[in-house]
């Protein structure tokens, strides 16, 4: 039995209970510190509750894995996902495959998938070696730094490489310039659209708006060059553009953008605010990085490997599965949901639970060494039909940018806590853009 309460209380609308406050400050308690409050909520009402956002449908979070498994396996026609990918829309394009439905997704990351399949991508690895080792070769060192830009920075040239097969001047120009348009991941102003038009929220949505018209130029022109007779085309780009080869209908140059950005965006945003958190848990805990220091210097891996599970169960990015929008009556746990409630898997709650986990709230990577993470209750990812295509290559990066940085560095907290966590779109990330404080080992120094 959990820990915390079975829920047992419903609101008079019939949804679970949840925090009697306004929605205004709901939404304000969940975009300041979602951590706390997800916890509070769930101490409070148990497994199952409801959060009433601003100018939005209520939420009913649930955390069992029974559940989440109900939530995420339910067809589109009785719970909907299309809803939840408002907040993306204005990033990737209001067609784009990541936040469309049945025929219209499935065709979409049909096209993708191959290009991430495991085989292929670990073809890629010295590829990314190369690129993790030449950017953080420049990262400062003996003062504090915030490293999660830096690894926004190096996760980007990852994909566009994955995507163009190349790093040529144009692929340079894109990657500064949706490095400016993706900066309004960090603002409220993204999520709540009302705020566009006030003062000071105002100017920063013109400036997102400059800046994608000037990310969607240079992907256009990226996407309609002449092949170059000499170099065999590569990258996802080139399968993209051979699968749209033989339709006429006049858009397919907009699908091949809005694809590439949905893959810019999620391929990313979520590995550079994984890595954050690795860094951040990792400074806070230097038993567990001395011993991966020993493994990394003894030519192991199998640590390494705990130590990335463990920190997707602890800091996830995404605290829970795209919402669902009731359709028409679904029953869990013996109550039935109704429109216009949606439905959300709470993550961040069932790695959190101490009936699934033992000292949740402890940053163990020992828990995994002897057996892996349990697809059922460990879904970094997500799940069901919209679990992320790129999982495999995220994996790999987070172990090639952790291997390039501990087998020369020991990374220190500048703070004395642990950073809470802030959103950036979907995501979360450390409050404070993980500060760390990068030393060069003496292990290296002697050498």
């Amino acid at each position: 039995m959990s820990a915390h309460k079975t829920h047992d209380r419903h609101t008079p609308g019939g949804l679970p209970s949840g925090a009697p406050l306004t929605p205004a400050l709901q939404t304000l308690a969940f975009w300041r510190n979602p951590h706390v409050y997800l916890e509070w909520c769930r101490r409070r009402y148990g497994s199952t509750f409801t959060i009433n956002p601003l100018g939005k449908p209520p939420l009913v979070f649930m955390s069992r894995p029974s559940d989440i498994k109900a939530i995420v396996k339910a067809p589109a026609e009785i719970l909907y996902p299309g809803a939840g990918g408002s907040v993306v829309a204005p990033l990737v394009g209001a067609d784009s495959f990541m936040i469309a439905e049945e025929d219209a997704h499935l065709t979409g990351r049909r096209s993708i998938l191959p290009a991430f399949h495991r085989r292929l991508i670990d073809q890629h690895a010295e590829k990314v070696r190369e690129i993790a080792t030449r950017e953080v070769s420049s990262w400062p060192l003996d003062t504090p730094v915030r490293l999660h830009a830096h690894l926004r920075a190096l996760t980007l040239r990852v994909i566009l490489f994955e995507i163009f097969g190349a790093e040529d001047e144009r692929v340079k120009e894109l990657h500064t310039a949706l490095l400016a348009m993706f900066s309004i991941t960090g603002s409220l102003v993204l999520q709540e659209p009302q705020l566009r038009l006030l003062p000071g929220w105002r100017a920063s949505w013109k400036r997102f708006i400059a800046s994608r018209e000037c990310v969607e130029r240079l992907l256009t022109s990226l996407i309609t060059q002449a092949p170059d007779a000499e170099a065999p085309a590569r990258g996802i780009l080139a399968a993209l553009q051979g699968s749209e080869a033989q339709k006429s209908d006049g858009s397919a140059i907009e699908r091949i953008r809005e694809t590439l950005m949905s893959l810019i965006l999620a391929g990313h945003e979520t590995t550079a605010g994984e890595l954050a958190w690795a860094f951040q848990l990792l400074a806070h805990n230097p038993a567990v990085a001395g011993r991966l220091h020993d493994d990394l210097d003894a030519g192991r891996d199998q640590y390494l490997e705990a130590v990335v599970h463990e920190v997707l169960r602890h800091r996830p990015v995404f605290l829970f599965t795209i919402p669902r929008a009731v359709q028409r009556p679904f029953e869990i746990a013996a109550t039935t949901y109704h429109p216009p409630a949606q439905l959300v898997g709470c993550v961040h709650l069932m790695h959190h639970d101490p009936a699934t986990y033992r000292h949740p709230h402890s940053f163990k990577p020992e828990r995994f060494l002897e057996h892996p993470p349990e697809p059922g209750t460990w879904m970094p990812w997500g799940g069901g039909r919209k679990r992320c295509p790129g999982h495999h290559l995220a994996l790999l990066e987070m172990k090639i940018v952790l291997q390039a940085v501990l087998s020369r560095h020991d990374v220190r907290p500048a703070s004395p806590r642990l950073e809470t966590a802030r959103w950036r779109s979907v995501i979360v990330t450390p409050q404070e853009g993980c500060r760390v404080v990068l030393r060069r080992r003496l292990r290296d120094r002697d050498s």
